[in-house]
């Protein structure tokens, strides 16, 4: 128990300090310009280098993640910027910035970054004419480019020539001529030779770092737009360190700048291209099979759907794929070709099946009633049918070959009797409603007859007592009751001649 009660004191000792060291870890928000103007903010810690923002970005964005991506630096006030190489570590220079800074950082796509490694002849054979750089191959690419990088020492491009130099605190240039090697640049003083007794140290790389300038030409009047500009990373404001150099054309410019690049950095520029391109190969892998194999899957399961179901609206497709010329030749709407699509799955049914043929016939001759269940269902299968007999002549003999077997006649009939059944029903209903309202009134007639019989003998007998003519007044109102009223009077009559004779 003391051993695990001291491993538990050791571990929570252990996790403690992890958590000071990592809240010990500098981090800042780092606010990114997006190449569509929009912006994003990312928190970026001084562990993490530009690659792995570079990878932050490329999952936020969604975009491609090819080489030339990269992070862009701008000053606004000098006027000058550049690319961070993949293995700068990001808080560090941005650590530089003044609090008030207008300083910049873009997320765009820069192909000299890289352009280097893409045609290295364009840097190491300047000087070497025109054929051996255009004739270079894949293969000569990558040897040179390893016999420059990967032997004992850095192979710096051996680059020399006139630039325009701006002097310290004036608008003006002098055009001197420099030489590149790999501890810094240098320069040829007036009246001296290119020997490397005579040459004079401009500047070295270290603790420095290499810009492009932007508008040179109308903020400080240099002789052409194609400028770079040396200085070090914590001067953030107009400086007499600043060096600024002016080329005569942009093929120039590039050429300087990255053999800056290749004598500051040397082999680390190398395994960072490396880098990029594996990160960007499975990145395209990724969306290869992103791509690719939704769409397989799909075919192959709509294949199979339609071998082992038989699915009427799959195979709807699979025969309009079978039979591509009938869909060229035939002339009549689109609806006949789909009915044959939809004609075979029927057929293939019918004959799985051999219940369901004699049951049609059974439901037809049984009763109208039970049709409108079973008929509906074949008049949206075979209903097209109606109008392609009409047109059976006009298709091809491929599709003459479909129609002739049973199943079509046996479906084209129950059309006939269902279509016709309809209109009687909805007759026969109408004229049924008619008829019994008729009895009614013949059943509601009678009633009064037999409530007049009532009031009509006194009035029968008023007409007698006072006139004896019932038999004139009898039928005339009614046929019944007159003869039961003269009757009636008769025997009174005959009772009137008994008392007479009597008395």
């Amino acid at each position: 128990q003391e051993e695990q009660e001291a491993q538990a004191k050791a571990d929570k000792i252990k996790l403690a300090l992890e958590k000071l060291k990592e809240a010990k870890v500098k981090k800042l928000v780092v606010k990114v310009h997006m190449y569509d103007n929009s912006t994003k903010s990312l928190m970026v810690d001084e562990r993490q280098v530009t690659r792995d923002v570079l990878d932050n970005l490329f999952e936020k964005t969604h975009c491609d993640c090819n080489v030339d991506w990269c992070l862009y630096e701008m000053y606004p006030e000098l006027q000058i910027e550049r690319f961070f190489e993949d293995h700068e570590n990001v808080v560090e220079v941005l650590s530089d910035w003044t609090r008030d800074t207008e300083n910049k950082i873009l997320f765009l796509e820069k192909s000299e970054k890289y352009a280097l490694f893409k045609n290295p002849q364009n840097f190491y054979l300047a000087n070497k004419g025109n054929s051996e750089r255009k004739e270079m191959n894949d293969k000569n690419k990558e040897a040179l480019l390893e016999e420059s990088f990967c032997g004992t020492s850095v192979i710096v491009p051996e680059l020399e020539g006139a630039l325009y130099l701006k002097e310290d605190g004036k608008k003006s240039w002098k055009r001197r001529y420099f030489l590149l090697r790999a501890s810094g640049i240098y320069y040829v003083p007036k009246g001296k030779t290119k020997t490397s007794r005579d040459l004079a140290c401009f500047i070295q790389f270290e603790n420095m770092n290499v810009y492009y300038g932007s508008q040179h030409k109308t903020k400080y009047k240099a002789p052409t737009d194609h400028c770079f500009v040396l200085k070090h990373p914590q001067i953030q404001k107009e400086s007499q360190y600043i060096k600024y150099l002016c080329c005569d054309d942009q093929a120039t410019l590039h050429q300087w700048v990255t053999g800056i690049r290749i004598a500051k950095y040397g082999k680390t520029l190398y395994d960072n291209y490396k880098c990029a391109v594996k990160k960007a190969g499975l990145s395209s892998r990724w969306a290869n099979q992103g791509t690719v194999e939704p769409a397989a899957p799909a075919g192959s399961l709509s294949a199979g759907a339609v071998q082992s179901n038989g699915q009427i609206p799959q195979i709807v497709q699979h025969s309009s794929a079978e039979f591509p010329e009938t869909l060229k030749k035939v002339d009549t709407p689109e609806v006949q070709v789909s009915s044959t699509g939809m004609m075979r799955p029927q057929r293939n049914q019918s004959k799985r099946n051999s219940l369901q043929p004699p049951a049609p016939p059974e439901r037809r001759s049984s009763a109208i009633s039970a049709s409108p269940i079973l008929p509906s269902k074949v008049k949206r299968d075979s209903g097209v049918f109606l109008t392609d007999p009409d047109s059976f002549p006009a298709p091809p003999p491929t599709l003459k070959i479909d129609f002739p077997p049973p199943p079509p006649p046996d479906f084209c009939e129950p059309p006939p009797d269902f279509v016709p059944p309809p209109p009687p029903a909805c007759s026969s209903g109408n004229g049924d409603l008619p008829l019994p309202p008729p009895p009614p009134p013949l059943s509601s007639k009678p009633p009064p007859p037999t409530k007049k019989p009532v009031p009509l003998p006194p009035k029968r007998l008023e007409n007698t007592g006072q006139a004896g003519e019932p038999r004139s007044a009898g039928p005339s109102p009614t046929g019944g009751g007159g003869r039961q009223v003269d009757f009636m009077s008769d025997l009174m009559k005959a009772l009137e001649k008994k008392r007479g004779s009597s008395s």
